[in-house]
């Protein structure tokens, strides 16, 4: 199966928040190829603490005047000496049929959060595996995975916010707008859209 079919078919798991199974099912689609250097950390979760992600959000500027938090990793897969991920706020939620709104976004958290857990993973996208030509497939679905699992961190840290009253959008960078998981936090008025 291709990234982009797997993809696909991972959209509506992510829009319910369904992130165990987005994840299993990349998995599998993982389990499939030939055994490689992407293969050892399947179960592997990042290891960061939610509740200091949730104080991560919460300590972000301008909280009472967003509409909507977007956090994102960074290019990881190009990028593999720092994961990370990087908070945003918008003035409005701009819907999840034309997600150009996230270009504007009005505010960044001003510090960055290192990613822990899958420092091992990180050395093989270091290494000449990621650019093994026999390995590409495995690649992207791994990138699917880190992904996914960085949207189930996001979405066990949501519950623990105590500022955060707005939708938080989780993918990954240049995933904007293929995979995108919405997370609301349970003390908010509002009602998650899907």
């Amino acid at each position: 199966m291709s990234w982009f079919e797997l993809a696909a078919e991972l959209q509506p798991l992510v829009l319910r928040g369904d992130t165990p199974a987005a994840i299993e099912r990349v998995v599998a689609e993982i389990r499939k190829l030939p055994t490689g250097p992407f293969h050892a950390f399947n179960r592997q979760p990042f290891t960061n603490d939610p509740a200091s992600v949730a104080e991560h959000f919460d300590a972000l500027a301008g909280l009472s005047e967003a509409g909507a938090l977007y956090t994102e990793t960074n290019g990881f897969d190009i990028n593999p000496s720092r994961w990370y991920f990087d908070v945003f706020t918008y003035p409005a939620h701009g819907g999840h049929d034309k997600r150009d709104w996230l270009s504007k976004r009005r505010l960044c958290h001003p510090t960055s959060v290192t990613l822990t857990g899958l420092e091992r993973l990180q050395k093989v996208y270091a290494s000449p595996a990621f650019e093994d030509e026999a390995l590409r497939s495995a690649a992207e679905l791994c990138s699917l995975l880190v992904v996914c699992k960085f949207q189930d961190l996001i979405q066990k840290a949501v519950p623990l916010m105590k500022r955060v009253r707005v939708p938080v959008l989780a993918s990954g960078h240049d995933y904007d707008s293929t995979l995108i998981a919405e997370f609301q936090p349970s003390h908010s008025a509002e009602t998650t859209r899907r």
